[in-house]
């Protein structure tokens, strides 16, 4: 019976089939996919008025299982790590606080949208700018991760790379 690990994780169900093509390239097998729909209901008290408060939870639980004989399977997690830990960049928000504040700004001192412009061009264009280069260089260092993932294939097995390796004979 040939040993294996497993790994499982909570996922949009609408990143679902993405998900299973990248953990198949890392030799990782679907074992089991559950879409979970949660609905909570409770009443509230605010002031005098009750309310019925719904919160809802979407997602796609996915378990995975991989044999610990492939080959290669320390190159393969340390490339896997190196993906996993890749940044992620992250995006300004066009109004920070609350855009409601940026109206009432407007509408009572007049200062809001002169602020909102100020933010916008001097905070929030280089910030997204960065972040756009950031995402670019996230692509490119992912699909260069699937590269050498995917030359690893072509290498022979350590263990026949080892056999095929002729012992020098010491001259005489």
């Amino acid at each position: 019976m040939a040993r294996t690990e497993s790994k499982s994780f909570q996922c949009h169900p609408d990143d679902e089939q993405n998900q299973i093509d990248l953990m198949q390239k890392f030799y990782w097998n679907l074992i089991g996919s559950q879409e979970i729909k949660t609905v909570d209901s409770h009443m509230e008290t605010r002031g005098e008025n009750l309310y019925s408060v719904t919160n809802t939870e979407h997602y796609v639980k996915l378990t995975f299982s991989r044999e610990l004989d492939i080959p290669h399977l320390e190159k393969i997690r340390k490339l896997e790590r190196e993906y996993e830990l890749l940044p992620i960049p992250k995006y300004p928000k066009l109004f920070p606080v609350s855009i409601w504040l940026w109206i009432i700004g407007t509408f009572f001192w007049g200062i809001g949208l002169i602020g909102w412009l100020a933010y916008f061009f001097m905070k929030y264009q280089p910030d997204k700018s960065k972040a756009d280069r950031d995402y670019d260089q996230l692509v490119i260092s992912r699909q260069e991760i699937i590269e050498r993932l995917e030359h690893l294939e072509n290498l022979p097995e350590e263990e026949n790379v080892k056999s095929q390796i002729k012992p020098q004979q010491k001259a005489v």
